[in-house]
């Protein structure tokens, strides 16, 4: 039993690391993902690397990303107690394996929409064209089983997503799903599949083996929410979308006087 050490869950990109574009160019930065092939496209700056390396230290660190299995792997930061990918729909253990038992429960919860994801990723792409849009888009798939739908631009504004969005509710295509969206990334998943879960799931089969300890959440998403609230304690980076929504919620109730 080791209920000292605290467990970790955290969002990868945009809490530990971010993009070149998203990066200031004129501070010191450190490669922490590739991409396919192998060209460095994801930096922490110096403050995020210490704070990579003091988790790590210090705790159980364990990813909860919306990254592919094959994403993660990509990722440069030496993470040893197992990951959750895919929006919570795909586990990996401390080797990097698939746990079975999660993703045949996932077998289950996703059988309805196996052929429903692709049609709406085509309707999303084809809503794009009607808007006079670039887009981009695909289905996810881990394990031989479709989990949920992606969708970027290929313009200078985000706000094209909201616009892709507005249209795709106002046809009732997302009824039994739930929407991801942050900066140029808009995902569609079913209702069975999210962070939350996987960590639920996580955190019983934790708490067996290493009884109640110290749990810790860190996101910047508003969706990532869900996973984080099942911690004791959770944070979100500066600048971070929960941030900002945060700081909104406060000034639009008067809680903050300047």
């Amino acid at each position: 039993m080791n209920n000292d050490r605290p467990l970790i869950f955290v969002d990868l990109d945009d809490t530990l690391f971010q993009t070149a574009r998203k990066t200031a160019p004129d501070i010191e930065k450190h490669v922490a993902t590739v991409d396919i092939v192998g060209n460095p496209n994801g930096y922490m700056t110096n403050v995020q690397q210490s704070f990579a390396r003091w988790l790590l230290a210090h705790s159980d660190v364990v990813p909860v990303t919306a990254r592919s299995v094959e994403a993660f792997s990509r990722v440069k930061l030496p993470f040893t107690a197992g990951a959750i990918c895919s929006h919570g729909g795909v586990m990996l253990d401390a080797t990097g394996r698939l746990d079975r038992d999660w993703n045949e429960q996932m077998t289950q919860t996703l059988a309805s929409y196996q052929t429903r994801l692709h049609e709406l990723s085509a309707t999303t792409l084809a809503i794009g064209q009607e808007q006079g849009v670039s887009l981009r888009g695909w289905v996810v798939e881990e394990a031989r089983l479709f989990h949920y739908v992606v969708t970027k631009h290929n313009e200078s504004d985000d706000g094209i997503l909201d616009r892709v969005l507005a249209e795709v509710r106002a046809r009732g295509l997302l009824d039994g799903m739930h929407v991801h969206g942050n900066g140029n990334n808009l995902a569609f998943l079913p209702d069975g599949l999210a962070k939350r879960y996987a960590v639920q799931e996580w955190l019983r089969r934790d708490k067996a083996v290493n009884g109640e300890r110290p749990v810790l959440g860190f996101g910047d998403s508003i969706t990532d929410l869900g996973f984080m609230e099942e911690c004791h304690w959770w944070a979100t980076p500066a600048r971070s979308q929960l941030a900002k929504m945060f700081a909104g919620l406060t000034h639009e109730s008067g809680a903050i006087h300047e």
